[in-house]
């Protein structure tokens, strides 16, 4: 006889994007040629003035547990952006300092959704948001666009009921890169504003954008903004994905300092090292966010071009974050099914497009090298192309198609 596990441990599954890497690193630790597309993390290096403040706090041999909610000097850092990309002055009080920008999403979670609240967001999401939604008690609701990859307007507020507690957007979108526009946002943040529902910009991508565009700025149509919550971190913007640091703000302090007790009852503090990188980041010189633009642009063109090469895949050029979401739907229906035959035949990682919410599609990630990224759609196509050799050589890898 076996003692059972939680109701919730039954409900809620692996993270996807996490499992697939697992499973390309395990492929490359056996000596595989696996080319990973599949992952969420810039190749780009930390910026320096990160790398000093570390070696300068290890050197301290000062590393002791950091105020709860965050450290003085980063809370006065993300301020500062804040400032200079929203326009807004927040207090001390209004920011709360995370493991991470999805901890920061979770405090807010637990401290703003009772049981049966629901919480409204657009098909494709990050895969992370049913799943966070439902260990807080809530229940996710999910808008689906009848055209594209991106929802009207109409077509989310149409899902908002007397229940719903949160509005969840991310703009540029993981998966699809899309950008929602001034008017969308408009709308939203008046329309919650009004209604007194919290608007959630989970905004992680949010300078990570090409071609001249602009994320539309949610604090420029906020009054009181009370109910908005700005969720960002350092993870994507600097490459800094092994600090864990990311933060919440909004003009609401019960509902910060909420989230505080939350994350005090849970991991108590975040790590003493990565908040003094954080800051330096967020303090140090920005010529390294445009320049991971530049690149992210450069792979983002370099990857259509290889995609058109594939007959009936759809894409829509993503316009941001560093994610292409592509229709596959013509080879297979079951994007889970596609994305093992891939992986096993073609040695290529990608995510299957079900885990966010749009089956027959794959997120394909261009974080990697430009010759990585040439050579993995080069495998796809023979992958997927009848009429190409049974057989394909990678270095001493013989690669068999059925």
């Amino acid at each position: 006889m076996s003692i059972s596990l939680s109701k919730l441990a039954g409900t809620i599954g692996d993270s996807p994007t996490l499992k697939i890497n697992a499973k390309a690193r395990a492929l490359k630790a056996a000596g595989e040629p696996v080319i990973h597309l599949g992952g969420g993390e810039p190749t780009y290096p930390a910026p320096q003035a990160a790398v000093d403040a570390i070696i300068q706090k290890a050197k301290s041999r000062k590393i002791k547990y950091t105020p709860s909610s965050g450290t003085p000097e980063l809370k006065a850092a993300v301020l500062d952006y804040t400032q200079q990309h929203y326009g807004r002055r927040y207090e001390p009080a209004h920011v709360i300092i995370s493991a991470g920008a999805k901890q920061a999403l979770f405090n807010f979670l637990l401290a703003a959704v009772d049981p049966g609240d629901e919480v409204v967001f657009p098909a494709p999401y990050w895969v992370s948001y049913p799943e966070m939604v439902r260990m807080a008690g809530g229940k996710p609701v999910i808008v689906r666009g009848r055209q594209g990859l991106q929802v009207q307007a109409e077509e989310l507020l149409r899902a908002v009921t007397p229940k719903t507690k949160v509005i969840l957007l991310n703009s540029p979108c993981n998966p699809s890169g899309r950008i929602y526009g001034e008017d969308f946002i408009k709308t939203m943040v008046e329309f919650a504003e009004r209604e007194n529902i919290f608007l959630v910009m989970d905004d992680i991508y949010h300078q990570l954008v090409f071609d001249g565009k602009k994320t539309p700025n949610p604090c420029a149509y906020a009054q009181e903004a009370k109910n908005l919550v700005i969720i960002n971190g350092v993870s994507k913007l600097y490459g800094l994905t092994g600090l864990r640091i990311g933060w919440a703000v909004c003009a609401n302090k019960e509902l910060i300092a909420a989230m505080g007790r939350m994350q005090a009852q849970s991991t108590s503090c975040n790590c003493d090292l990565s908040e003094a990188a954080a800051a330096a980041a967020l303090k140090g010189d920005q010529s390294c966010v445009q320049d991971l633009c530049r690149v992210l642009q450069e792979n983002r063109d370099v990857l259509l071009q290889e995609a058109a090469k594939i007959p009936y895949v759809k894409v829509e050029k993503p316009e941001g974050t560093f994610y292409s979401f592509m229709d596959f739907s013509h080879y297979n229906t079951d994007s889970n099914a596609l994305a093992q035959y891939l992986l096993e035949k073609a040695l290529v990682a990608l995510v299957p497009g079900v885990s966010f919410g749009a089956e027959g599609y794959l997120r394909i990630s261009y974080c990697a090298d430009q010759a990585s990224i040439v050579e993995g759609l080069r495998r796809i196509r023979w992958a997927l192309d009848k009429n190409a050799p049974k057989e394909m050589k990678i270095g001493d890898k013989l690669l068999t198609r059925d």
